[in-house]
């Protein structure tokens, strides 16, 4: 008994030990949100895609909304666009022979006003040289806020806010578009949401292309509790990443995911199994079995002595 009892004692401090430790590591951390200022800008829209001669030229606008609080200046101005990794990180200052289309834009004007609550059209053209080589040309176009003449003298610190359109111009002629899916992954074994599917495509030509993505999750009766269909522009000699997420799976379930994929008319559809388990149900699982072994190899010990 005295030996049963203390390793009673000694299995109950392990477990709790255990379950602490899990708990305690796989607590979230909470980050509070910034509230937003008065002053806001948005631009529409995101991007832009044109296919036109060598040598023409195309009118087009931005619309800059102002849903802020206050009035402010702005400017609008053009430079290069680019990535630099599978991720799709944006690069505006390298100069990459296809990230010539901003030396094409023209604005009749560069600096606005806009009043809270209000929304402005602005002009601008891509005029195409008569030189320039069929394919893909890439640029972005920016709409950026400027602080009040009064403000940025001595140690301010002065905030601008800036947004976006990317131009995708395709000049016309002999040029090649070609691409393909090169990896598709539904990891079976998910720690905790969000569920998420990977993908990658490369883009092998000198001409960009969508990648049309359609991502569903069902439960295993074959409902559907998630389905999501996106568009995504990959560049010409660059490979694309793609992580498919659904945020509001439960934290325990098996699901099944599939997704499908477009790119230059050829589809690729992979399905599988997800099941999202937390990595401490294994660990208490392992320490209870642990446990009930240990006892049941005491109780036997024990008894064995007492019959001597």
């Amino acid at each position: 008994m005295g030996i049963s009892y203390r390793y009673m004692r000694i299995s109950r401090l392990v477990l709790a030990v255990a379950v602490s430790m899990v708990f305690g590591f796989s607590a979230a951390h909470t980050v509070s949100a910034q509230s937003p200022g008065d002053e806001s800008i948005t631009l529409s829209p995101v991007n832009s895609k044109y296919k036109i001669d060598a040598g023409d030229t195309v009118e087009d606008t931005l619309t800059i909304v102002n849903d802020g609080k206050v009035a402010y200046d702005f400017i609008v101005y053009s430079r290069p666009y680019s990535v630099t990794n599978e991720q799709y990180e944006p690069n505006f200052t390298d100069t990459p022979k296809n990230a010539d289309a901003y030396g094409w834009v023209r604005f009749p004007k560069t600096k606005f006003r806009i009043e809270a609550g209000k929304s402005m059209e602005v002009p601008y053209t891509v005029s195409v040289p008569k030189q320039a080589a069929p394919g893909g040309h890439y640029g972005v176009i920016f709409a950026e806020t400027q602080p009040p003449e009064n403000q940025g003298g001595g140690n301010s610190v002065v905030r601008k806010k800036r947004v976006g359109s990317i131009l995708y111009a395709t000049v016309n002629g002999q040029y090649t578009t070609s691409g393909e899916v090169t990896s598709t992954s539904i990891p079976f074994w998910q720690l905790q949401p969000p569920l998420h599917a990977d993908s990658t495509v490369k883009n092998t030509g000198n001409s960009d292309f969508t990648n049309d993505i359609t991502y569903t999750v069902k439960d295993v009766f074959g409902n559907v509790k998630y389905k999501e269909v996106k568009q995504y522009t990959v560049l010409p000699q660059t490979t694309r990443a793609f992580s498919l997420e659904w945020k509001d799976a439960s934290w325990f379930g098996l699901y099944n995911v599939e997704l499908e994929q477009t790119v230059l008319d050829k589809k690729k559809a992979v399905s599988g199994y997800v099941l999202i388990l937390p990595r401490y149900i294994p660990i208490l699982l392992i320490v209870f079995v642990l446990i009930g072994g240990g006892y049941a190899w005491f109780r036997r010990k024990n008894t064995h002595t007492k019959k001597k």
